[in-house]
């Protein structure tokens, strides 16, 4: 499973209260998860920085 489709699961999974919270800071921008969610829908250069990121610290396990 490629990590844009590891954060779609999460994503779907997360109560929508949490999606609106801070999850990541990216090149000193705030990220929410309905942020991270547009970039990697849109498949954005910084979705790609922000999966890798999110894989680094946990969020999306590698298998």
């Amino acid at each position: 499973m490629d990590l844009a489709a590891k954060f779609q699961k999460v994503y779907a999974n997360l109560p929508l209260g949490a999606r609106t919270e801070i999850v990541a800071v990216i090149d000193g921008a705030p990220m929410t998860w309905n942020a991270i969610y547009i970039e990697v829908k849109e498949d954005t250069e910084k979705s790609k920085q922000i999966l890798s990121f999110l894989e680094k610290i946990g969020v999306l396990k590698h298998e």
